[in-house]
């Protein structure tokens, strides 16, 4: 017996379609057809469109275990910050997005690898880590347009490289143009005083659905910084803490994060643990709260410029995702609750873990009352009871969140 993926089981003009939407989005047929399935063709199209842009609005989270957000919101007025504050959420701010703007063409060109375009999108500099090819030609100084490896210009800028450079270091094009800007978040003193980063509204409508409480055990797996950081704001510092990172550069990179927000007190109370999850073993009904970020597709993360996996890979990812849960759920006390959350679209990453853990645990989803976003696919069981996030209408990451009860 075997698997064909789902291109593999249509022909004839549906096959030319996806290719030519392949071409055009750089999304693989893969990608596009599991969201035709799920949502239709015209809205898979949408959502795709909505994907390879930046949101309008920027959500940036406040710490308010350090700072009022009226006070964070006059700040950056001051310095000339389009911000203004969430009415769903007080501690939310967003920060308007500028553009799409027309970027000075050149005849250089540097072009960049995907997940660094999505950054130059949006203003930063382009860094020798991010950089596929410099043309033949350039040098220092030289004006050059930065472009994604399909020939696409996202920006405009100076090069501080020649192209015989070997061994690339350090800044390579200071960008001048484009096609997005925001502030420079790094050098306003809110941000580096930690006192607010950013953070998307449907995981802050994830986490305050999950009501996390002082003096509760609460076990973390692969959360990100700005999660946990969150969490620890909710909790007034007062939860037990559990992280678990899969690698050593994953917790590194988590505990940096939550000392550049200055939450080093708490981040010393927080029991670490680095570990392959093949290997996790957890202690039986340890734990009163479970938030699992585990490893996904990341098809909901905006801007999101390609996405060329293949439906086994996003299988693949799901199924981890299964053994996993069947590692985590037995080390979750009777009543204890699970937040699984997700920067994703497709429902074999959704959805379908909510109905495995339905089926095989007797878990019960949790009915919430959304002050953001919708449900999600109502079809499916446990659909009507998650939170989902869709970029084409609430202008959000693609994002799912699912939260369940032990019996």
């Amino acid at each position: 017996m075997f698997m064909m993926s789902a291109t593999e089981l249509i022909g004839g003009p549906i096959n030319k379609e996806l290719v030519n939407l392949r071409r055009k989005y750089h999304y693989s047929e893969d990608v596009i057809h599991r969201l035709a399935i799920y949502y239709g063709i015209f809205r898979a199209i949408r959502i795709i469109e909505a994907l390879r842009k930046p949101p309008r609005n920027l959500a940036v989270r406040v710490n308010t275990l350090r700072a009022d957000p009226d006070r964070v919101v006059d700040e950056l007025r001051a310095t000339g910050v389009n911000i203004y504050p969430s009415r769903i959420f007080r501690e939310v701010l967003f920060i308007r997005v500028d553009g799409p703007f027309e970027v000075k063409k050149v005849n250089k060109k540097v072009i960049v690898k995907d997940r660094s375009a999505e950054g130059v999108l949006l203003g930063a500099n382009l860094y020798a880590p991010g950089v596929l090819q410099i043309e033949e030609g350039v040098e220092i100084n030289d004006e050059v347009n930065i472009v994604t490896r399909f020939g696409e210009v996202i920006a405009y800028g100076i090069s501080k490289v020649s192209y015989l450079e070997k061994n690339l270091k350090g800044l390579v094009v200071e960008v001048k143009e484009s096609i997005y800007r925001i502030p420079n978040l790094k050098t306003l003193r809110p941000f580096m005083a930690g006192e607010a980063y950013l953070a998307s509204m449907a995981a802050t409508q994830a986490l305050r659905w999950l009501n996390p409480q002082p003096g509760e055990n609460i076990l973390c797996i692969s959360p990100s910084a700005e999660d946990l950081a969150y969490l620890i704001q909710l909790t007034r510092g007062e939860g037990f803490i559990s992280v678990v990172s899969k690698t050593e550069l994953e917790d590194l990179r988590i505990r940096e994060s939550l000392r550049k927000m200055k939450l080093e007190q708490y981040e010393k109370r927080i029991k670490w643990h680095v570990i392959d999850y093949k290997y996790l073993k957890l202690e039986s009904e340890a734990f009163d709260v479970v938030i699992l970020s585990p490893r996904s597709s990341k098809i909901g993360l905006r801007p999101r410029i390609t996405a060329f996996l293949k439906e086994e890979d996003i299988i693949k990812l799901s199924r981890l995702t299964k053994l996993l849960l069947d590692k985590v759920v037995p080390a979750v006390k009777k009543g204890g609750r699970i937040l699984y959350m997700v920067p994703s679209l497709d429902p074999a990453e959704g959805e379908f873990i909510t109905k495995y853990l339905m089926n095989t645990w007797k878990l019960e989803p949790l009915k919430g009352s959304f002050r953001w976003g919708s449900v999600g696919i109502k079809e499916i069981p446990g659909g009507d009871r998650a939170l989902r996030t869709y970029p084409d209408i609430h202008d959000d990451i693609g994002f799912y969140a699912s939260l369940l009860q032990k019996p």
